[in-house]
């Protein structure tokens, strides 16, 4: 079999690199040593992963808004709106295909979204238990990002919207109108076919979607922070 490899360097892959440098210049040599083994011990394909995940879910987002603006601005151009929301109209875009590429676009959100959580989380756990000797799971993680101040509220939705999603259901998308003229909208995605929206649990709205990925985004760097501050503590202990 011939294969050509791809170069694809994931731009998040500092957040890897600057433990690997902690590690490769701890004043504790058993951290050197156990560094040595650090693609032996699966660090580096799953520290690759977290890096890759995190520029997927950065893209699957850019995307969605990609699409958003593109059904926005052929609606604003059209000049129906009034029209559509006086008669209770559906819009059908000129290329309808759009409108299942926004589809495609919110499952790849929470697949993304999620899938970079948990690969980010096994990340951590496999770092403590394989570098630092502290065993730590999965309830202590998410103990870690309590402490730490991290906003985790949206950690539980991204999960359940994303087995909703992918087992039980395909996404319904509609757009929210906040002003006419300009038009401003966003994206509401339902759990079912609504026609009233008088429940919240039953639609997600694009902005508890972008609140999801900026929790993800501020939880990266003082998780980061942690891990050095852990490194730091088995140093100290290797002096005692």
């Amino acid at each position: 079999m011939e294969v050509l490899h791809l170069d694809y360097r994931p731009g998040p892959v500092d957040w890897v690199l600057s433990l690997q440098t902690r590690l490769q210049k701890s004043s504790s040599s058993p951290l050197r040593e156990r560094y040595v083994k650090w693609q032996e011990l699966g660090l580096a394909e799953l520290g690759m992963a977290v890096a890759t995940r995190i520029d997927l879910t950065v893209r699957a987002s850019y995307r969605l808004g990609e699409l958003i603006k593109r059904l926005r601005d052929e609606i604003k151009k059209s000049g129906q709106l009034e029209l559509h929301l006086l008669e209770g109209l559906c819009f059908m875009p000129a290329d309808q295909r759009v409108l299942y590429d926004i589809c495609v676009a919110v499952d790849s959100f929470y697949f993304e979204l999620r899938s970079c959580f948990e690969v980010l989380r096994r990340f951590v756990l496999r770092f403590m238990r394989q570098m630092l000797r502290k065993p730590m799971s999965e309830a202590q993680f998410a103990n870690v990002l309590h402490e730490l101040g991290v906003e985790t509220s949206w950690i539980d939705p991204v999960r359940e919207n994303r087995a909703l999603f992918f087992h039980n259901t395909a996404p319904w998308i509609a757009l929210e109108i906040h002003h006419r003229k300009p038009i401003e909208c966003s994206l509401l995605v339902m759990k079912e076919n609504l026609a009233i929206f008088d429940d919240p649990t039953k639609f997600i709205t694009q902005r508890e979607m972008s609140e999801a990925i900026i929790g993800l985004q501020a939880a990266l760097w003082p998780l980061n922070k942690w891990l050095q501050a852990k490194i730091q503590e088995v140093e100290k202990a290797s002096l005692a």
